[in-house]
């Protein structure tokens, strides 16, 4: 080959050969690089960086230099850490590095310990995040395209209570090429022990630093649920935001677990959705219209969120064309332990502590054309429950049931100087209520006909099921006109000496209509004792004296039933027919007998011995009716 084309030859092997060297990673000892990049990062983002290992460098296509067990400090070397650890990828501006400048256009920090502020006063990040507004907004130099962070720690103060926190596995990048107005912000994190998933896009950094409206769309997810969000927010007045959003979470008290925070009820909501529109600011969120969808019941209304260091606070008025509170009354029934069988040992000794309810304000109020307990049909509710540190307090305004209507409040509270001894007032009405459609509703038998009225005054206090209800005292009270017993003639009875007709016919037809019937109870120390048992009917009367005892779970009583006859036919006093009501509540057994007029002038009022006849005969829960003599 002759020198005249050997020498472009090599001219042009050589070029390629610096080229390819150019794009190659080169590991070298270069502490003067370390100190000329810091130079410049002070310079341009007000940070100083120390490197302990070796540093890589690629010339081409654009110049790239990494560094290893990197420190990123504010202001000077000895300032406040920002990083730790890892490694720094920089991209480097062509042109400004040819001039000996450092203009970083892309950063990537790999396996670092990002150091967020660790107490209130603590200022560091505040010089790198002015330079970085400035940037964004134009001023002081070109900004950056991209920001990357992958493996990371991120560790700083908690604003709710202080403590330090730290989110691993951070994977985060942000990106707004040079061409776009748009910012977008992709990423992930172990939080808590649990991964989420981080997206924003259409963000306008210049519209926000400028005073202006920018738009935004957000995604964030977590294995308990996701939040979509899409509308605009601003900087002017402090942060705000407005739009329209979707908050799904299938677990809330793991949603908590996740974030740290509590609200009230929590441990009873499951599943949880609300939509609608917002308006955020920095602490609060209102929804002047949302749709939350929780138990299978959708509710539509109005509400708001406020968070901070203290108590989070949940207000909302809500209002359903129809509402199953089944769900909830199964959660109440679990609360104590009296939703199903389970140990007798362990049911009366379950806690009744308040504050794994009470964690976060609420009020909330409610309504429903319709509304379902159990098997129980409700109309026209209206209700509201309040929760404030240390008690709840849950208010039926009214509610329509089988004709009647029925209002009620419950008060529970935790004591003052011991927080786990509960104290629950109670207190309601109802005027109108047929009581015989509610039986059926129960899945009873109607044994009784007629409106009934009623009322109650309860309150106890207890650390557990069985103080509770060994220490409730108060009143309730019954009462019904113009109503009807099913399935027994009692002057039948009282014609039989205390015994039923034979036959099935006859206790199906058997009927014993009354003018008025009331009963009253007054309970004390868990025991309620019957001051007024009365029925008055054409033919007959009758009462009804003892006691109920609710932590023992037994009844003990004596009724009396006397015919309206004025004399025998021998001109003698008539006798009284009489019944031992007594036992366990699911195993009441009734005895029968006899007494004159005279004795029972003389009886004491309360149940006791008497001279008995007859075997022992069952009473149904569904209808106090004894069985026939044999």
């Amino acid at each position: 080959m002759s020198l005249r084309r050997f020498l472009p030859a090599l001219g042009l092997g050589l070029l390629a050969t610096g080229l390819v060297a150019a794009c190659l990673p080169w590991s070298i000892e270069a502490p003067g690089a370390a100190r000329f990049v810091s130079r410049g990062l002070q310079q341009s983002w007000g940070v100083a960086l120390a490197a302990g290992g070796r540093t890589e460098i690629v010339l081409l296509p654009l110049p790239r230099i990494v560094f290893n067990d990197i420190r990123l400090t504010e202001g000077e070397a000895d300032g406040p850490v920002l990083a730790s650890g890892g490694s720094l990828s920089l991209q480097l501006d062509l042109a400004a590095f040819l001039t000996g400048r450092v203009e970083v256009d892309s950063l990537t920090l790999d396996g670092a310990e990002v150091m967020l502020p660790h107490a209130a006063g603590d200022s560091r990040w505040t010089g790198a995040t002015e330079h970085l507004t400035q940037r964004i907004a134009g001023e002081g130099g070109d900004r950056f395209r991209r920001i990357i962070l992958t493996h990371c720690a991120v560790t700083g103060r908690d604003p709710r209570d202080g403590t330090i926190q730290s989110v691993r596995n951070v994977d985060l990048t942000i990106s707004w090429p040079i061409w776009s107005e748009s910012l977008a912000v992709t990423g992930g994190a172990t939080w808590n022990g649990m991964s989420t998933r981080l997206t924003v896009a259409g963000l306008h950094p210049h519209a926000l630093l400028s005073g202006s409206v920018s738009p935004f769309t957000a995604a964030l997810s977590w294995p308990s649920g996701s939040l979509v969000a899409e509308g605009s927010g601003s900087l002017r007045e402090g942060f705000k935001a407005w739009g329209t959003g979707n908050l799904q979470i299938r677990s809330l008290p793991k949603t908590l677990a996740l974030t740290g925070g509590d609200l009230a009820f929590s441990p009873f909501v499951e599943d949880l959705s609300v939509e609608g529109n917002f308006e955020a600011a920095s602490d609060q969120i209102l929804f002047p219209n949302v749709t939350v969808r929780t138990g299978g019941n959708l509710l539509e209304g109005a509400g708001s969120a406020a968070f901070g260091p203290g108590r989070n606070t949940v207000q909302a008025t809500l209002a359903a064309e129809s509402l199953n509170l089944s769900p909830l009354l199964g959660d109440l029934l679990r609360l104590a332990d009296l939703g199903g069988p389970s140990d007798e040992a362990d049911r009366t000794t379950r806690s009744l502590d308040l504050r794994s309810l009470t964690g976060g304000d609420l009020d909330l109020r409610i309504s429903a054309g319709s509304a379902r307990i159990g098997p129980v049909q409700l109309a026209d509710l209206a209700s509201s429950i309040l929760v404030r540190e240390g008690g709840i307090e849950a208010s039926l305004g009214r509610a329509a049931v089988q004709g009647g209507v029925v209002k009620g409040r419950v008060t529970l509270s935790a004591d003052e100087d011991e927080a786990v001894l509960t104290r629950v007032k109670a207190q309601g009405s109802f005027d109108g209520l047929d009581l015989g459609a509610l039986l059926i509703e129960l899945g009873q038998y109607r044994w009784m006909l007629g409106a009934t009225r009623g009322s109650f005054a309860l309150e106890g206090a207890g650390r557990d099921v069985e103080s509770l209800t060994r220490s409730v005292a108060g009143r309730v009270a019954l009462a019904s006109e113009d109503g009807a017993i099913a399935g027994l003639d009692l002057a039948d009875v009282i014609h039989r000496g205390g015994s039923m007709a034979p036959g099935a016919l006859a206790r199906r037809n058997g009927r014993t209509p009354f003018e008025r019937a009331k009963i009253s109870l007054l309970f004390a120390d868990g025991v309620g004792e019957i001051v007024e048992g009365s029925l008055a009917s054409r033919s007959l009367s009758a009462s009804l004296h003892g006691r109920i005892n609710l932590a023992d779970r037994r009844f003990q009583a004596r009724a009396e039933l006397l015919s309206r006859a004025t004399a025998s036919a021998d001109g003698a006093a008539p006798s009284a027919t009489l019944f031992e009501i007594g036992g366990p509540w699911d195993a009441v057994s009734v005895r029968t007998g006899t007494q004159t007029q005279a004795e029972a002038n003389d009886a004491p009022q309360a149940a006791g011995p008497f001279r008995r006849q007859g075997a022992d005969l069952p009473l149904g829960i569904r209808a106090y009716v004894p069985a026939p003599a044999p």
